[in-house]
């Protein structure tokens, strides 16, 4: 009897591909084999897949814009031979070589730093907004109230960042209420709406501007039991949290 694969995780899943090559020539390698059908399956990895091909695929571009002298692998030949050197080589190609790994750490470091400062600025980001969830049943909220109108006119009032163009199922949800934070320097909103099964849904709104860089990934993500949602919409970052099922909350957003 033949025995079943063992189930692959999502991290064992990105370490083999991140090593595969963005041109597609692993597809048929049974090393990329499991971690490929896993991408397959599972969107928020499937998503970091494509947006990783993406990434080294750029790399190469720039790369392959750098053409190595000609003589280049002569003049190395004849550097390394045992036997002592009847002529001497020019050392400009070496010069040369080195000038094309600065400039591509000139292109590619700031590419990668600017790449995960924009994840690890988001990371923080969930981070407060999660604790501040958890810390009590339920938030404070400055305004408490059903009414989705009266929450926007108190956050225009306090010059906070309101719900651009909410989905109308949204809508026609009751809220509890609204406040303001801040976090890093940045005023926020969070407003509360009240799901038919009791429990709440939270959004957040901070402008796009407090972010340097950002990488939000795509699709829901599920953390202590919160369901996490990202979007970016009119110059705003929109974050989406419940405890709610998913196919509860997939009804309004």
């Amino acid at each position: 009897m033949k025995k079943p694969r063992p189930e692959i995780t999502n991290q064992t899943a990105k370490f083999l591909l991140n090593a595969y090559r963005p041109n597609g020539a692993d597809a048929q390698d049974p090393v990329f084999r499991d971690a490929l059908e896993q991408a397959a399956r599972d969107p928020e990895l499937g998503a970091w897949f494509k947006e990783q091909r993406g990434f080294d695929s750029m790399i190469a571009e720039k790369l392959s814009e750098f053409e190595p002298p000609a003589t280049l692998r002569s003049a190395i030949l004849a550097g390394i031979e045992n036997r002592p050197p009847t002529r001497y080589f020019s050392i400009r190609p070496l010069l040369a070589l080195a000038a094309v790994i600065a400039l591509s750490a000139v292109i590619l470091v700031p590419m990668y730093h600017r790449r995960n400062s924009g994840r690890q600025l988001v990371d923080q980001y969930r981070k407060a907004n999660l604790s501040m969830l958890a810390a009590v049943p339920a938030p404070q909220l400055d305004l408490q109230t059903a009414s989705f109108s009266h929450t926007q006119e108190y956050l225009a009032e306090m010059r906070a960042p309101s719900i651009p163009s909410p989905p109308p199922a949204l809508l026609g949800l009751p809220t509890a209420g609204c406040k303001t934070l801040w976090w890093n320097g940045h005023i926020l909103s969070l407003t509360c709406f009240r799901l038919p099964s009791g429990e709440l849904l939270h959004v957040f709104v901070i402008s796009r501007d407090a972010f340097d860089s950002m990488d939000i990934g795509a699709g829901f993500q599920e953390i202590n039991g919160w369901h996490v949602k990202f979007e970016l919409l009119n110059g705003m970052l929109l974050m989406f949290v419940s405890r709610a099922s998913m196919a509860e909350i997939k009804q309004y957003i």
